[in-house]
Parts: structure tokens; C-alpha cells; sequence
């Protein structure tokens, strides 16, 4: 299963994509809008996470284009209460910090725990 992982915060974006790899999930990843963008039409994601802050625009709208090409998506943000609407135009979010133990519960309930041999 791949993971499209789209956040400004390099060392976070490392962390989070050391541990779903650790879980057995390919992760692509994006820092900005754009390369997220270029990520998505290079090829399919059965999930994008995306920061709902990012340098070049909003983070829901890499959610939007991963659910049209037919992925799920998952918003991220310290700042969900104050999300326009609070909620990512219906796309699941999760309010950071998040544990790591919570984003993997996250990842495994919206496309499924990868089977490890």
C-alpha cells in the first residue's frame, strides 16, 4: 500500500515515513503543494496525508486530488479547531502532535493494516 506523506516540517515528515515504513507501507514524500501535485500525477496513493498548512497553499486540496484519483486522505493540523467549517471538507483529520501509535491506528482504519510475511 502506498502513502503519499505531504508535509512542511522535514523532520517530522521523516519520522512519520520511518515509522509507516516500519509498518510495511510505501511512503512518497512532498514538502510543498506543488510537489505533492507532482507526486499524484505520477502515480496512485491508496492514501494522502497532508498537513492542512503548507508553504504554496492548503493541504485539502492534495486530499481533494488524491480522492478524485481514487485514494483516501487524512488532514493534519495543530490548528483543526480553526479549520474553516472544522473539518476538511469531509476528508478524516487528526489534530497534531499525534503519537505514532495513533497515526498508524489512523492509517491501518482508512486503507488497512499491511500483511507482513
Amino acid at each position: 500500500m502506498r502513502i503519499l506523506l505531504v508535509d512542511d516540517e522535514p523532520a517530522l515528515r521523516e519520522l512519520w515515513a520511518d515509522v509507516l515504513r516500519e509498518h510495511g507501507y510505501v511512503v512518497d514524500l512532498a514538502g510543498t503543494l506543488s510537489e505533492a501535485q507532482d507526486c499524484l500525477g505520477a502515480r496512485a496513493y491508496d492514501l494522502a496525508i497532508a498537513d492542512w498548512r503548507l508553504p504554496d497553499g492548503d493541504g485539502r486540496v492534495v486530499a481533494d486530488w488524491a480522492a478524485a484519483l481514487g485514494g483516501k486522505a487524512l488532514v493534519t493540523s495543530g490548528y483543526l479547531p480553526h479549520m474553516p467549517g472544522g473539518v476538511a471538507l469531509g476528508h478524516e483529520t487528526a489534530m497534531k502532535p499525534l503519537r505514532l501509535s495513533d497515526l498508524v491506528a489512523a492509517v491501518n482504519g482508512l486503507i488497512g493494516k499491511v500483511l507482513v510475511d
